[in-house]
């Protein structure tokens, strides 16, 4: 494993804030949000163990301690009637200065203003010339104004690439489950089932710039797809890899520097567990065990969630609610998932359907969110909560 660490360099971005809806009505124009740049304590920084036996210290933190969140109705008309069906891997919502994108039943690619409204729908599922077969994975480029669609379909796999309005530009033979930006023109893809699962590749023509040395650990016979995941999540400077078959979290930065970040040392004794990063600020990475749940998958392992502190090289426990974790979804408790992405790093999202927010009958949510959804059916679309991350002092 540390044959891998082949060095640290930083990289320098500046960040700023979505502007106001109002703007985004007279500006359509999406600019390009970069990373906030990473706090000192990188330097030097070295990979930390991870052992879901031992005893963290807890911490009670809460989601609105560590984030701003704001919520957004989306849309709700007789054609945009989201179902809210099938698993893009790592991205069912993507999130631009300007736009909200989302898929709908790996098909099609909604378009949303950040104030809700609806602005397109982008269509091309088929089996012909210029379409798809089904969308494994996508990224919305604005630095090129360009969507990258990943066919899904293993035999005729395919990178596809649209302008922003929907219309056909070109393709390239590509296989790959997940796929993200690495930098302005790499990507970083994941193929979940290869012996070598990453690589990074050209983003003007999907050619092969470099297989990652991280070799799955475990018999090809093992079945890794029992969970829909995304092993990709962006960070300050780059792109953690997860994946089940590994024991060792890496990080490729933009600058194509290769670093191991956390080695589980838990020994599950199973298959059907493993640590999945989900955020990180300057200060702070947070994860949790994901896990199978039902059947021949289920595993004793506990779900929790846990936060590293960098400056302090300290992992601490979340605590969890004694009763249903299902209400962790709508309370303010830090279940931070990877399944959607931003220009931003230090920005997640998840979606709040109003017949889960009825169920709490009004005893879980925040007030906005109440608020919100007491003006809608459930019928209606989504509310989109948008959590930008921020560090703090301390989480004890």
């Amino acid at each position: 494993m540390w044959c891998l660490l082949l060095g640290a360099t930083l990289c320098s971005a500046c960040s700023s804030r979505p502007k106001s809806s109002q703007e985004a009505k007279t500006d359509t124009t999406d600019t390009v949000t970069a990373a906030t740049p990473p706090a000192a304590w990188y330097e030097g920084e070295v990979p930390f163990t991870f052992d879901y036996r031992e005893d963290y210290p807890e911490t009670d933190i809460r989601l609105s301690e560590l984030a701003d969140i704001n919520y957004i109705p989306l849309e709700t008309n007789d054609s945009v009637l989201l179902r809210l069906r099938g698993a893009c891997k790592g991205n069912e919502w993507f999130l631009t200065s300007r736009h909200i994108y989302m898929h709908e039943e790996q098909q099609a690619i909604y378009v949303f203003g950040r104030d809700g409204s609806f602005v397109r729908k982008i269509d091309h599922y088929g089996g012909g010339p210029k379409e798809y077969h089904y969308i494994s994975s996508y990224i919305v480029d604005t630095l090129h104004n360009e969507l990258l669609i990943q066919d899904g379909d293993w035999r005729n796999a395919r990178l596809v690439v649209y302008d922003l309005e929907g219309n056909f530009l070109r393709d390239f033979t590509h296989t790959a489950s997940e796929i993200v930006l690495l930098n302005d023109s790499l990507l970083l893809t994941c193929r979940q089932g290869a012996s070598q699962p990453y690589r990074v590749v050209r983003r003007s023509d999907a050619s092969l710039v470099r297989q990652l040395p991280i070799r799955r650990h475990k018999p090809k016979d093992v079945d890794i797809e029992y969970l829909s995941y995304g092993c990709l999540t962006t960070t300050p400077r780059g792109v953690l890899m997860a994946h089940l078959d590994n024991d060792t979290i890496y990080e490729m930065g933009r600058d194509l520097t290769l670093r191991p970040r956390i080695i589980d040392q838990s020994n599950y004794h199973e298959r059907y567990a493993r640590i999945l990063p989900t955020m990180e600020t300057g200060r702070y990475l947070t994860f949790y065990i994901l896990r199978g749940h039902n059947g021949r998958y289920k595993t004793d392992v506990p779900e929790n969630f846990y936060i590293y502190d960098k400056k302090e090289r300290q992992i601490y426990k979340m605590k969890d609610y004694p009763d249903n974790s299902y209400w962790r979804l709508m309370d303010d408790y830090p279940h931070i998932d990877n399944w959607g992405k931003a220009q931003n790093p230090n920005v997640s999202v998840r979606s709040r359907q109003i017949y889960a927010i009825n169920e709490g009958n009004g005893k879980h949510g925040s007030p906005e969110l109440l608020r919100i959804a007491s003006t809608r059916t459930e019928d209606d679309n989504p509310i989109l909560e948008v959590m930008t991350f921020h560090d703090v002092e301390s989480v004890k």
